[in-house]
């Protein structure tokens, strides 16, 4: 009996894993095309996966996402992961989750879909139960993976029968140039929708503008600074994941801005601080600010351009302003080195080994874009020059 289980278990653990498929075309569908349509549709669309998991189940977003690609790029003429500069005509909302089947084995899926246009008009809402192939077990999920494919393409099949007339005449329009004029701004077109992650980031002048790390906006479909407990939508500027530097624009005139010298220099054992906003949703909702010195003039391995310094920072602190104590940018919060690698090559942590991108190499990346910035030397004592911090900083939340 017990090597009936056993066996049984180990079906349901390895089993013979399915070939994921690699053409959308060859998905087989019991729904015809209405006959006053070919694909591809000549539309953009772009999809998004949502990528919260419910409570005891499992969200196989990353298998979706390729499946919405396989799917919607056969059926349109252009698709897309959504991002903040998406350009479509519609917007295919995608949520999962998924159950392991214990008595006949197998991953059920439900999967609902949402289409809206560029007006916000929901086109589109629909909730389905889709299984995988139990013959892979457990870790098949290339058989999760043609799942997904198939109740795609049934549901935008679907989709466009429903909805042929209206696709018939936008495909005109598009083709003539014509654009919708009620267009709504991306953040619009979702519900509910809480920030993935956050850093941090501070004013460059009195206009809103703002510097931040690269990878705090990296692929968001929209972007918010928080400031003083309000929150304003921002546009990203420019961005560069090279130098990991970023610059994003609110709707505010903000009244501080950080003292970025003519010619700034990193010297050191040069007393700096950092203020930012670590730990979002366990600290306090104000900047928080922690000191330390400049212990190395190069990046990791020496990388030119950057810097290592001491003061501790958390999750959230990317981004912000690395300052000495007169109030002057030193740079920007760019990384921290990875305690589990350490652990890992060397059998020892590190303590506060940080890094950050040099104002130099900033000011080259800020003219580089036309982007302006007041050149200006503060002399403050630290107490001034730390409350000048709290006025600049802001915290950067991005939407995935």
């Amino acid at each position: 009996m017990r090597i009936h289980a056993l066996l049984i278990l180990i079906i349901l653990l390895v089993g013979c894993e399915a070939t994921p498929v690699n053409n959308a075309a060859l998905i087989k569908t019991k729904l015809k095309l209405d006959k006053r349509i070919s694909t591809p549709v000549q539309l953009p669309v772009a999809y998004y996966v949502n990528k919260k998991a419910p409570k005891d189940k499992v969200n196989f977003f990353g298998k979706m996402e390729e499946a919405a690609q396989l799917v919607t790029s056969d059926m349109f003429m252009s698709s897309e992961k959504l991002t903040s500069e998406s350009e479509f005509v519609y917007l295919i909302e995608l949520n999962t989750s998924s159950d392991w089947d214990y008595v006949w084995g197998g991953w059920e899926s439900d999967i609902e879909i949402s289409i809206v246009d560029r007006s916000g008009n929901q086109l589109m809402n629909k909730h389905i139960q889709k299984k995988a192939a139990s013959a892979g077990g457990l870790y098949d999920f290339n058989a999760v993976y043609n799942s997904y494919a198939s109740a795609l393409k049934d549901l935008i099949i679907e989709f466009i029968n429903q909805n042929t007339d209206t696709i018939l005449a936008t495909q005109i329009k598009y083709a003539g140039g014509g654009k919708d004029e009620s267009v709504e701004p991306i953040k619009s077109l979702f519900k509910n929708l809480d920030a993935s992650n956050s850093g941090s980031g501070f004013f460059i002048d009195t206009n809103g503008t703002s510097v931040t790390a690269a990878h705090v906006v990296n692929q968001c479909i929209f972007v918010e600074v928080n400031y003083k407990g309000n929150t304003y939508d921002a546009d990203i500027l420019a961005s560069s994941q090279l130098l990991d530097l970023a610059v994003i624009k609110i709707d505010y005139n903000n009244l501080v801005s950080i003292s970025i010298e003519p010619t700034p220099s990193i010297k050191l054992g040069k007393q700096v601080f950092v203020t930012g906003y670590p730990l979002s949703g366990i600290l306090a909702e104000y900047p928080s600010l922690t000191v330390g010195n400049i212990s190395s003039r190069g990046g990791l391995k020496g990388a030119k351009g950057y810097f290592q310094f001491s003061a501790p920072i958390q999750p959230g602190n990317s981004g912000g302003a690395i300052s000495d104590y007169r109030g002057n940018l030193m740079g920007v919060v760019s990384s921290t080195l990875n305690q589990a690698m350490m652990l890992n090559e060397s059998g020892t942590t590190s303590q506060n080994v940080n890094f950050g991108v040099s104002t130099k190499l900033l000011k080259r990346f800020l003219k580089k874009h036309d982007i302006s910035f007041e050149e200006k030397t503060s002399s403050a004592n630290f107490e001034q020059s730390s409350a000048n911090a709290v006025e600049y900083s802001n915290q950067v939340l991005c939407y995935k």
